[in-house]
């Protein structure tokens, strides 16, 4: 818990960052995949913001097609 709280000032300076983005993708690999879908759905539930959880070996191989 400490250590979050020290990460105040940080973590003000990356809201500035996100806070005119329309668009977030989580991304997750193994285990993390679970994770990444339930904070896209989070974001989307708490701030009506478009918001995907991808597994992050699809979007690997997706980037690398010839398209």
């Amino acid at each position: 818990m400490k250590e979050v709280l020290e990460l105040n000032d940080t973590l003000a300076e990356l809201s500035k960052t996100f806070t005119y983005a329309h668009n977030f993708i989580y991304l997750g690999r193994g285990y993390s995949y679970p994770v990444a879908l339930e904070g896209g759905l989070k974001l989307k539930e708490i701030s009506y913001i478009h918001a995907e959880g991808y597994p992050a070996a699809e979007d690997e191989a997706r980037t690398d097609s010839p398209d």
